[in-house]
């Protein structure tokens, strides 16, 4: 995920703190076990554990073995298992590192009804029942799920609620919550671990879906999106978006399941079967089926995946009729305590339809936090079968299409689609938010998360920042301080103004920019935009970076290696119109007019065609007209009130772009046409993790092309890492005026760490990448070949002059990394080795290795 959105989704989890601060309810309570049978002494796989008068509990593995944890145990402690005696153990409440046995008596009692049990001792996939029962509910998967069927459709009714847990007196009585205390009337009690909990958000969506088998299409139609509060700090969009992000659909028929943007095997997934071992537990009789209990959990404790049980009908259908999974203490899934997922099916017209799905995850920030549950529960009805409608209805690339006036329903559109009631606690969460939002305490803590996430602070109707940039520095500027902000919907929902001010204290020149945005949708932040941009820039930048008018300038991009003298006094006017579509491809038509002046080390040195005399250009101006062309199918982004980032999935994003430089016109020096093609796909690979892949492909046609308007990869000289950069490449180090470039970046996951105990318990990651591009210079525009074209950079270390800026005819530039993530959960450090071009100036060392070293990078990770 992009960095300003691991931020702004976490920030938004963090919401339930509100100032509450860190706290401790009661003590720990730590207890390690094994259940056993008493006779045999062979261990009992799925045992039922849980404190006494509790909730909260858990299951043994397939070695009977058990690990609990909870600030809400009881003082006794009970294992029960189908056929055996319940036995009680007392414990110490608050005490770690408890140890227990219990060794369970077979009941007196003979069941009459039959249980079929796999004979303990060595798992055995051959002859074993339990394997053979899976097999069977494998291959009769198509004859029951309902896309055996041409048509179908049904509605959906989602409901999704955050709250707020471990509500204790200790905690009611915080000072922060002085002024709270009518909150507390909406306490409840949690099903999952009986946890006392605030709801303190809540969203409904009432859908109509659509399935079609040729072409197949699923087609979600949302008819009304209800969401409670908190629209002045994140907009109803943006936390629908993250809702949707938490809350993924879930096919427990898939290969994989996604959670919190990690990969889960399935037991339902063709290879499941060398993953999980299964076990029949038990027959049970529901509403009149007779129902086979199938246990499942990863053959290999230190695997990452699921646990539960799959309760199949005792019929030649092997439908399941209700999946009840947990994940395993080993998921390496950061700030989850607990996590359920249950889903049920009913049979219509000869399909086992989902009629029930609910998912309730324990959540903390911090490990002696606050917490809060955030429940999302899914009930589908009126399921109508091989009934076509309209072409358009299953037309389009996005999966979910909203109606015009989806947030806008009234009370009489929710009472008639809700196919379950509120809760008293869930339906006083909107008057609640609303009036909460009036307490001043509360708003002071939203400005304060609102900060941190955006950068921004918000005085009136204006938004001042970003605040990383009010400081920098740089070789040429020196200290440089800055103002800047921009106007938010309260000045005016159809126009956004924006304007910086900065002075550098070495250069001791003021730098300054603004713009005006104007929009032709309700309001300059809706989905999809549609707007008119001028703006107009006097400021400084770095040769080959993107020159972006509120973030060019960062303090913590200020740290930098080698040299960073050479940079660009710009002044640039920009006329932009954005028309974006519902199907997500967008259209940017700009006219950019540019003059750049060379600042520090850089010069724009040439050699005077007429004279031969060595000659230098004050600056240069380029006139352009560009036309960029995106599509992103089914793409997400996170909107606030300040940023708009993307959330990629498994979907590609194309980028084709192109600019015409007009020499003559508009005081334009330079005529030229460049055209590329970036290609960005995420692929997830199951247990192995996840890939990001990212392609460019690009050509400049023109002659006699200054070397610093041509293709310059974007290099990286701080000590960050950087995704989209090579991080060990050297500003203005490669000139190309065609190439094509290769990013990939591989996510483990811990897929090997998760094996190794004490890397398995920091919970560790591994991530490897792979960089190049490969570019050429034709002999029109190279400066080594024309002495009258703009020259590139030298340096002159001990009398000796050596160039600064390559072609990269002899072989491609590359460069590969392995790092370590979710260090602390932030924190992410990478070993970077360049792999060529060596001999080239102001390489970086590290531990006595040219071109090796050391970058961080800090993200939120699930």
């Amino acid at each position: 995920m992009p960095a300003n959105r691991k931020r702004a989704l976490f920030a938004f989890l963090l919401l339930p703190l509100l100032g509450g601060g860190i706290m401790t309810a009661q003590k720990m309570t730590s207890i390690k076990g094994e259940v056993i049978d008493a006779e045999t002494k062979e261990p009992l796989p799925f045992a039922n554990i849980r404190f006494v008068g509790t909730d909260v509990g858990t299951t043994t593995d397939f070695d009977g073995t058990f690990v609990l944890e909870s600030r809400w145990g009881s003082d006794s402690l009970e294992a029960s298992y189908v056929g055996y005696e319940t036995q009680v153990i007392p414990i110490q409440p608050g005490v770690k590192n408890q140890k227990v046995t219990f060794a369970l008596v077979p009941s007196a009692n003979i069941l009459q009804e039959v249980v079929i049990k796999e004979k303990r001792g060595k798992y055995k996939r051959k002859g074993n029942p339990a394997v053979d029962l899976w097999k069977q509910v494998m291959a009769h998967k198509n004859q029951n799920l309902p896309k055996k069927y041409d048509y179908y459709e049904y509605e959906k009714y989602e409901k999704i609620e955050l709250d707020l847990n471990n509500i204790t007196d200790k905690f009611r009585k915080r000072k922060a919550f002085k002024k709270f205390q009518f909150i507390f009337d909406y306490v409840d009690t949690s099903e999952l671990n009986g946890k006392p909990y605030l709801p303190i958000f809540i969203r409904e969506t009432a859908s109509k879906v659509y399935y079609r088998k040729d072409p197949e299409a699923t087609k979600e139609h949302r008819l009304g999106v209800k969401v409670s509060g908190l629209d002045e700090y994140l907009d109803t969009e943006g936390i629908s978006t993250v809702t949707d992000l938490l809350y993924r659909n879930i096919d427990i028929y898939a290969g994989n399941i996604l959670i919190f943007d990690k990969q889960f095997m399935s037991p339902l997934a063709p290879l499941a079967n060398t993953f999980y071992r299964f076990y029949i537990i038990d027959t049970i009789e529901q509403n009149g089926m007779k129902l086979i209990d199938l246990a499942f959990m990863p053959i290999n404790k230190l695997n990452v995946g699921f646990k539960g049980d799959l309760y199949i009908k005792a019929d030649s259908t092997y439908a399941v009729v209700k999946a009840d999974f947990t994940i395993t203490e080993n998921a390496n899934l950061n700030f989850i305590n607990d996590l359920r997922l249950v889903q049920e099916f009913q049979e219509f017209n000869g399909a086992w339809i989902l009629v029930k799905d609910q998912i309730t995850v324990d959540f903390s920030p911090f490990k002696k936090s606050t917490g809060f549950f955030a429940k999302r529960s899914v009930l589908y009805d009126n399921h109508v079968f091989n009934q076509p409608r309209e072409d358009e209805i299953y037309e389009g690339p996005r999966a979910v299409i909203d109606a015009h006036d989806v947030f806008e329903k009234d009370e009489v559109f929710w009472d008639t689609v809700r196919i379950e009631e509120l809760t008293v606690q869930e339906a006083g969460v909107y008057e609640m938010i609303d009036t909460l939002q009036q307490v001043p305490a509360f708003r002071t803590a939203m400005d304060i998360i609102t900060l941190l996430v955006s950068g921004y602070k918000a005085v009136g109707p204006v938004d001042v920042g970003p605040i990383s940039a009010f400081y920098s520095f740089n070789d040429v500027e020196g200290f440089r301080a800055r103002v800047s902000g921009q106007t938010n919907l309260k000045f005016h929902p159809k126009i956004q103004l924006e304007g910086l001010l900065a002075y550098g204290f070495k250069d001791q020149e003021w730098k300054y920019g603004a713009s005006l945005k104007y929009s032709f949708r309700d309001n300059f932040r809706s989905f999809p935009q549609h707007h008119l941009k001028v703006s107009y820039l006097h400021d400084t930048k770095f040769v080959g970076n993107q020159l972006k008018f509120v973030q060019e300038d960062n303090f913590f991009l200020s740290f930098k290696r080698g040299a960073a003298d050479r940079m660009l006094f710009t002044d640039r006017f920009v006329l932009e119109y954005f028309l974006e579509l519902e199907n997500n491809l967008s259209w940017t038509l700009s006219y950019f007019n540019t003059d750049q002046r060379p600042l520090g080390s850089l010069r724009f040195n040439f050699t005077d065609p007429v004279t031969g005399e060595k000659a230098s250009y004050h600056s240069l101006r380029t006139s352009e007209v560009g036309l960029q062309i995106r599509f992103a199918p089914n793409e997400q982004f996170l909107q606030g009130h300040n940023y708009r980032t993307p959330i990629y999935n498994k979907y590609p994003v194309f980028t084709l772009d192109y600019k015409l430089g007009m020499d003559g016109i508009l005081g334009g020096d330079f005529a030229y046409h460049r055209l590329s093609l970036k290609i960005f796909k995420r692929f997830y690979l199951s247990l192995l993790g996840n890939t990001r892949f990212e392609t460019e492909a690009g050509y400049i046609w023109g002659d006699g092309v200054p070397y610093f308007l041509l293709h310059l990869p974007v290099a990286n000289q701080t000590f960050a890492y950087r995704t989209g950069a090579f991080n060990m490449m050297n500003f203005m180090e490669f000139a190309s005026d065609r190439w094509a470039l290769i990013n990939i970046e591989h996510f483990f996951e811990g897929y090997f760490f998760n094996k190794i105990p004490l890397l398995r318990r920091l919970k560790l990651r591994e991530v490897v990448s792979f960089k190049a591009i490969y570019g050429g210079l034709r002999p029109e525009n190279n400066p080594n070949l024309d002495p009258t074209l703009v020259q590139f950079i030298t340096t002159t270390t001990d009398g000796v002059t050596t160039p600064v800026t390559f072609t990269l005819e002899d072989q491609p530039y590359m460069e590969a990394s392995v790092g370590v993530y979710n260090i602390f959960k932030l924190v992410r450090i990478d070993l970077v080795k360049r792999l060529n071009y060596l001999d080239n100036p102001d390489i970086p060392h590290f531990l006595n290795v040219k071109g090796l070293g050391l970058r961080i990078k800090v993200k939120v990770e699930f």
